[in-house]
């Protein structure tokens, strides 16, 4: 179970959408090979995650990953595009990641290591985004009624994981 939704009653609606998305996730990594696979919505709050997190602080990459797919619409903008970017692609000499928008409130997250090819990531990814969504409407909706389960602000999170990472600023 992903560790956003620990403290979610496993009967309501909200907790069963999650545990959809955590087993597309864990579907995922089995068939691409990849480390591990975070869902977070465009704040950079986690919904689900998979996978082996232990070698990072998962806050703090969802909350990047989101800043980062917010900067690269703006440019794409910036160069004209008529919609955002849907993926990125960040090359590591160990690790590698490979992000997805899905729909427009999603971000998918995938790490892997550098000797996974990247076309097995990518194939396996696009599978998953189409299949969560297929679930993103309901989960919105569920995410409404449930009073905002997941309220914290991106800005507040980053802010905070930063000041972790890096120490209080000056």
């Amino acid at each position: 179970m992903s560790e956003s939704t620990r403290s979610i009653d496993g009967s309501d609606p909200l907790a069963q959408l999650i545990d959809q998305m955590d087993h597309i996730l864990t579907h995922l990594l089995t068939k691409s090979k990849a480390t591990c696979a975070l869902l977070s919505d465009v704040s950079g709050q986690l919904i689900s995650s998979a996978g082996d997190t232990s070698q990072f602080e998962t806050r703090a990459v969802v909350a990047l990953t989101a800043s980062d797919m917010s900067a690269t619409a703006e440019l794409a903008r910036q160069l004209g595009e008529a919609k955002p970017f849907q993926i990125l692609f960040h090359e590591g000499e160990r690790r590698h990641l490979y992000l997805s928008t899905v729909g427009s409130s999603l971000i998918l997250a995938v790490v892997f290591e550098a000797a996974v090819p990247i076309g097995l990531v990518r194939l396996f990814t696009e599978r998953a985004v189409k299949e969560l969504l297929l679930l993103t409407d309901q989960f919105e909706a569920a995410l409404e009624q449930a009073g905002g389960a997941f309220s914290e602000t991106f800005e507040d999170t980053l802010a905070d994981e930063l000041e972790d990472a890096f120490g209080s600023p000056l």
